[in-house]
């Protein structure tokens, strides 16, 4: 009798600590961008999928941040060794993070998953997840720019509104066809705008065939591809008067955009700008196609998920991200947010494909670019940006600038040398 009650009295104890048992989380924190409107809505409804599905007993709390002010916060909490265990964080400069020990190696749980990286996600954005062939983030979104054209004001300039320009050359005789001044001189339409919108100079350096690397794979700001190319775009500027596309900028900047108001002929854009155009043009006749070339060449930044290498449930964490990076959630993105999303068969999924302004993003991702990575230097480019304006200025001619430009970088690059020995 004793036995039994004994017994009872174990089950009864088990029974009341089951529940308890049960209920016990792992608990994360996330942080990301998307903190408002129909962005939140989403993401407020993947995480809570995750939450209610998992079978591991993870729980995510998510805190969302403007993106204004994202930057500042989780910046600073990483200085303090106090970052989320997971976070969204800038694609294009993952292998600093990496090289400082504050990521987390993901390699261990894609291998676990099955996954194959080079079948899963886009070559571009997947490789600035690399460092020392180790994989450090995810590519959770990515863009790429392309040329939209108004097909009323090629109709009106007497061009045919179907055939954009397909070379720089024809872009320079539509442009000009395009071009209406004011009495004062002023740009009352703009053909094109070298300097406007999505227009950067990198993105003419490799559609002429330049490139910012030596045959070393070094950083070279200062080579004949790119001196030639900064001769020309700088070229293209005094033509149409900097005065002039200055004052135009001025007049469209911020809060107010040239190609929605009808006053830009053509422009280079990211790929989701279609969405913008619906939303606050919705009755613009537009045309959207890839960047000119004699080579094909567009701009691809982004947004990485990363794990941090501090974290208590990187377990945990690990497999969240991998979830963020699924086919199921990445196609819900990509159809309810216009997301260029990085895995590739969500991407390519056939209900986004038949629009061709989709399709026009996947094909251009296959041959963007993100800037070179500089471990020493990561944001070397500033200093290209700077040569750039000296020279658009009159300040340096553009040989001298990019010398002037190159030096610099190579100096912070030998810095970083002297004071980053391992």
């Amino acid at each position: 009798m004793r036995l039994v009650l004994r017994v009872v009295i174990v089950v009864a104890a088990l029974a009341l600590l089951l529940p308890t048992i049960s209920l016990s989380k792992t608990k994360i924190v996330f942080w990301h961008m998307y903190d408002s409107g129909p962005g939140k809505e989403v993401m407020d409804e993947i995480i809570s999928r995750f939450n209610t599905n998992n079978t591991m007993g993870i729980e995510v709390e998510a805190l969302a941040i403007s993106f204004w002010d994202y930057w500042d916060k989780l910046g600073v909490a990483m200085a303090a060794g106090q970052e989320p265990d997971i976070f969204m964080h800038d694609l294009g400069n993952v292998p600093s993070r990496a090289y400082k020990g504050v990521l987390a190696d993901l390699t261990p749980y894609i291998k676990a998953k099955g996954i194959v990286p080079e079948k899963s996600f886009f070559t571009v954005p997947l490789n600035m997840c690399k460092w020392e062939d180790k994989f450090y983030a995810l590519p959770f979104e990515t863009d790429v720019r392309l040329l939209y054209w108004n097909k009323d004001l090629f109709k009106q300039a007497g061009l045919d509104p179907d055939k954009p320009p397909s070379t720089w050359q024809e872009l320079w005789e539509y442009a000009s066809k395009i071009d209406k001044k004011s009495p004062q001189g002023t740009y009352d339409v703009l053909g094109f705008n070298p300097i406007y919108g999505q227009s950067y100079f990198w993105m003419y350096v490799w559609g002429t065939g330049g490139t910012f690397l030596d045959n070393k794979g070094n950083i070279s700001v200062n080579n004949p591809t790119v001196v030639k190319a900064l001769e020309e775009w700088i070229g293209m500027l005094n033509k149409l008067g900097i005065k002039e596309l200055e004052q135009f900028n001025a007049t469209y900047g911020w809060g107010a955009d040239a190609f929605l108001a009808g006053k830009l002929g053509m422009v280079i854009q990211v790929g989701q700008y279609a969405a913008i155009i619906k939303i606050f043009a919705p009755n613009l006749n537009y045309g959207v196609t890839h960047i000119p070339y004699p080579v094909r060449a567009t701009w691809s930044n982004g947004f990485s998920l990363e794990v941090s290498s501090r974290s208590k449930n990187k377990d945990a964490a690990a497999e969240f991200a991998l979830y963020l990076v699924s086919k199921e959630v990445q196609l819900m993105m990509a159809q309810r947010l216009n997301s260029l999303v990085c895995n590739i068969e969500a991407a390519r999924d056939p209900s986004l494909m038949q629009n061709p302004e989709w399709r026009l993003q996947v094909e251009a991702l296959e041959y963007s670019q993100f800037r070179p990575f500089v471990l020493e230097a990561p944001v070397w480019y500033e200093e290209l940006q700077k040569a750039v304006d000296e020279v658009r200025l009159g300040r340096k001619p553009a040989k001298k600038a990019l010398d002037d430009a190159q030096k610099l970088i190579e100096a912070e690059i030998q810095k970083f040398r002297l004071t980053n020995k391992k």
